[in-house]
């Protein structure tokens, strides 16, 4: 993986169509810290969407050294992503599942939990969430495409 950070980053340009404004930056560990696989960096941005501080998106980038420790560390840390569980056929597990279908766009590794989407791209987790139920499913899904196409455009691009 040869991108940045900022090449993948979300802008307030990229957003300007939800009309948002970054309320916080915030470096973060690892999703299975302090367990590895452990992350070479990771991000979370804070957005507020058509001027509103009740419309929360959170956006968590983290970088890994391979696809999968990326993947690895995505599906280990889910379970600390969120305390909500849910009844599968083995027990009780996150509840970051793989999305009923595959309409979602995000390629092959991805997790959901209602309206917040989870996956893997290259040797990166995206976590895109929403925080107080005020932002729909397919508004946070359509950040998570944003972000998926900043990444295959920086990839194609180095």
């Amino acid at each position: 993986m040869e991108f940045t950070f900022e090449s993948i980053q979300l802008t307030a340009d990229d957003l300007k169509d939800l009309v948002a404004r970054h309320a916080s930056a915030q470096e973060l560990y690892s999703p299975t810290a302090p367990k590895p696989p452990i992350a070479q960096f990771g991000w979370r941005d804070r957005w507020w969407l058509n001027n509103s501080a009740s419309q929360q998106v959170a956006i968590h980038y983290w970088f890994f050294e391979s696809h999968d420790a990326a993947r690895t560390a995505a599906d280990e840390g889910r379970v600390r992503l969120s305390a909500k569980t849910v009844l599968t056929f083995s027990g009780y597990d996150s509840i970051y599942q793989p999305p009923p279908n595959s309409e979602h766009g995000l390629g092959d590794v991805v997790w959901q939990a209602g309206a917040n989407f989870l996956f893997v791209q290259q040797a990166l987790v995206v976590l895109v969430a929403e925080i107080g139920g005020e932002v729909s499913e397919e508004t946070t899904l359509h950040i998570a495409q944003k972000i998926l196409k900043k990444i295959d455009d920086a990839v194609t691009s180095r």
